[in-house]
């Protein structure tokens, strides 16, 4: 027979504790793998901050330039309008 009743259960109770281990070893490294995805998408996210906050600067320019724009047009216009008046008058006078 060789092994007795009890020693064949603490070999299977051996087996099964080096089975869990195993099983524990693999869960941390997918956990580590998991840890180590999360903190590269948090760099990712944080880049895309930087990224958005420079190209804010870039919108917040050409928005001032476009009022400027606006202005100078609105300004420009009205001269046109004051010597499109000023030549219509003369015309009459003359």
């Amino acid at each position: 027979e060789g092994m007795t009743e009890e020693g064949m259960r603490w070999q299977m109770q051996i087996q099964e504790d080096k089975i869990n281990e195993e099983i524990m070893r693999e869960r941390e490294e997918e956990i580590r793998n998991i840890h180590k995805g999360m903190h590269q998408v948090n760099e990712i996210y944080k880049d895309l901050a930087h990224l958005v906050d420079q190209q804010q600067e870039g919108i917040d320019q050409i928005e001032t330039q476009m009022e400027n724009t606006k202005e100078n047009t609105a300004t420009g216009l009205k001269h046109i309008e004051k010597a499109n008046e000023s030549q219509q008058s003369q015309c009459v006078i003359s």
